[in-house]
């Protein structure tokens, strides 16, 4: 008696699994979402039918061309995809490169991006930082992979120096980054991060759609056609 009562219970579970299962493949869930950082994404959340998530480090030059691409046509990333088709995009900042031992200047910068976060105003600084690299160094074939040479080690100064072209408050800033204020924000999200892309960034989670680097050439129209693909390939995927 009790072996059938127990043979009954398991197919009752079984069979509740299984139309659990059914269910959820006809009726798929949407994507979460859920920021680390609100001021470090753009669109709607509560209206958005996808989320593009961006796992990044300032100072990993393969997320700096996907980046430094999209705000070269910003314009059209934010028409065609945050708005025509819906998109919640996010950028996780981490600093995996300094806890990799492969930049010193990953730790200043994340904190400094956390920084211009905490005023809202993420977006015009994390953009302007990138432009500056890429004047200072990128341009000039330094730090552009990770065969070529060095960025050496930057003070904070460099950093402070980028807020004063955008709008923010300089003296809060400089305190914040002085202080380090956004320390552990950025170390709690590096090691969240983790979980995700076990160590390498870019990585790029679009809804349930993954993709791992970005090759892309120092040329942002053509680097922006290898962002286009990307996203379209998100688009496509159900």
């Amino acid at each position: 008696m009790q072996k059938a009562i127990r043979v009954g219970v398991l197919v009752a579970v079984l069979g509740f699994l299984i139309g659990l299962v059914i269910f959820n493949s006809l009726n798929p869930q949407p994507p979460d979402m859920t920021t680390w950082n609100s001021a470090m994404s753009k669109g709607d959340p509560d209206t958005a039918k996808h989320h593009f998530v961006m796992y990044t480090d300032i100072f990993c030059p393969y997320c700096d061309k996907f980046s430094d691409a999209v705000a070269a046509n910003l314009d059209h990333f934010e028409q065609y995809y945050i708005n025509e088709n819906n998109i919640l995009f996010e950028i996780r900042v981490t600093d995996m490169n300094y806890e990799n031992g492969h930049s010193n200047n990953s730790r200043p910068a994340g904190i400094a991006a956390y920084c211009a976060a905490n005023q809202g105003n993420f977006w015009d600084y994390y953009y302007a930082l990138l432009k500056r690299l890429y004047e200072d160094y990128h341009s000039k074939g330094i730090g552009v992979d990770k065969t070529s040479p060095k960025i050496p080690d930057l003070e904070k100064k460099y950093f402070r120096s980028v807020a004063k072209t955008v709008n923010l408050d300089y003296e809060s800033f400089k305190s914040c980054l002085e202080n380090e204020d956004t320390a552990d924000e950025l170390d709690k999200n590096t090691q969240r991060a983790y979980n995700y892309t076990n160590g390498g960034v870019p990585r790029f989670v679009f809804d349930k759609f993954t993709y791992d680097g970005f090759l892309g050439e120092w040329d942002t129209a053509k680097d922006y056609e290898q962002v286009k693909i990307l996203m379209d390939a998100g688009l496509s995927t159900k």
